[in-house]
């Protein structure tokens, strides 16, 4: 049961299904989840008062800002606080139920989800046109777009033909899950690079994604670093190789600078191409650069404290862009501090584990993955706001032995008795 709801769980994550789409299908889960809390009777009164605290605290948030800064219109903070019931609430109750199990679920369904993915995608490269096929006679309802198909457990792109998109929404996206998959693995068995790390750096290798190769970079640096390996040695052996892949490699240091000039060039005439995707029926599409200084430029100071959730809707340049900088994207949501938050829960929850060189590895291969794709609100990177206080490694022995014990504070107490 447990494996089950984490897979649903990560689904919602991967955002590539129908689940993303239909709003009772996040409700739907939440309350799978809180079901299985229940029978197994996994939800604790401290549980509801860490959420209650939360929501207290993030709803006094919002209403500040809306009051005294934002001043928009009432539907904007309704939606702010829809998002905390549809997109956090699933978040808290995966980590709740799941606690000191949490983790190590997680990390299971989403590297056999990677593992799943290769097959699919050697499939892909042999014939692309037969798996597109496959995902249209599933005809699983609201796809993307046309030459985008998702069969569940793995996505094909018409596109993306020698890019592995997984259970995701698209190569890049796909690869931020395999980073965290291996990060969370490597946490959970003293960084040991066994058969199902070596699968995902397989399955990380197939994404050709920039973000994700500089992300996995910081990885081997944090795993040496995790080992024992001196500085000084990997400045000796290791320095070298990436600098020349980052100036061979055409998906790295070119793919960078090429980008940087697009993204400059359409800024400067954004207005311009706007109204030409407009007459087209399409969205304009701003890299990572390009998604950076827009929002800067529309929104300024206002990003410290964020906007609202729907920002988009204030700028209605926004309505037919689609901004691809998540760092960024979530800074106009929730702003700064909101992201200075995520990163902090983010941060105490690594150190669960690990120490503080390697948290700070772990922060900044979340920073790189957030700037190249808007996934800081998958419920994945969401949970992390929760997992701090549920995934610590003695948290399994606590529980277990004030059931044992029968002894129970206030505050630990089970909430229902079933």
């Amino acid at each position: 049961m447990y494996y089950f709801i984490t897979f649903l769980f990560v689904l919602l994550a991967g955002k590539a299904t129908f689940f993303d789409d239909v709003n009772i299908c996040w409700f739907f889960v939440s309350a799978i989840i809180l079901w299985v809390g229940l029978e197994k009777r996994r939800i604790y009164k401290s549980d509801a008062l860490l959420f209650g605290k939360f929501a207290v605290i993030y709803i006094a948030f919002c209403t500040f800002r809306s009051l005294f800064l934002t001043q928009l219109p009432l539907h904007f903070w309704l939606n702010d606080v829809i998002f905390l019931f549809k997109f956090l609430l699933p978040s808290f109750l995966f980590c709740a139920v799941l606690k000191e199990k949490a983790v190590p679920y997680v990390t299971k369904v989403m590297i056999d989800l990677a593992i799943l993915s290769l097959p699919f995608y050697c499939l892909q490269l042999i014939s692309g046109d037969m798996v597109y096929s496959i995902g249209k006679a599933m005809n699983l309802p609201y796809p993307h777009f046309d030459g985008y198909v998702n069969m569940l457990v793995f996505t094909y792109v018409k596109v993306h033909t020698i890019r592995n998109s997984g259970f995701s929404w698209e190569p890049g996206a796909f690869g931020f899950f395999l980073n965290i998959s291996l990060m969370l693995h490597w946490l959970t068995n003293s960084f040991k690079y066994d058969t199902r790390a070596k699968l995902v750096t397989i399955a990380i290798i197939t994404t050709l994604s920039t973000t994700t190769y500089i992300a996995f970079a910081i990885m081997i640096l944090m795993y040496c670093r995790a080992r024992g390996v001196k500085f000084s040695t990997l400045l000796v052996f290791i320095a070298p190789f990436l600098c020349i892949a980052a100036i061979s490699l055409p998906f790295l240091f070119d793919k960078i600078i090429d980008t940087y000039h697009k993204d400059m060039l359409d800024i400067k005439n954004i207005k311009t191409l706007s109204v030409t995707y407009i007459e087209m029926g399409r969205v304009m599409p701003l890299n990572r650069f390009g998604s950076m200084l827009f929002l800067i430029d529309s929104f300024g100071y206002k990003l410290i404290f964020g906007i609202s959730n729907s920002y988009k809707d204030t700028v209605s340049l926004l309505h037919n862009i689609s901004i691809s900088n998540g760092i960024f994207a979530f800074c106009a949501q929730f702003g700064l501090l909101g992201l200075g938050f995520l990163f902090y829960r983010s941060y105490k929850f690594f150190r669960n584990y690990i120490n503080p060189e390697l948290a700070i590895y772990c922060l900044l291969v979340i920073g790189v993955l957030g700037f190249g794709e808007c996934i800081y609100l998958s419920s994945l990177l969401l949970s992390f706001l929760f997992l701090y206080h549920y995934a610590r490694p003695d948290y399994g022995s606590e529980i277990t032995s004030a059931n044992n014990n029968f002894h129970y504070t206030t505050t630990e107490r089970p909430a229902y008795n079933l």
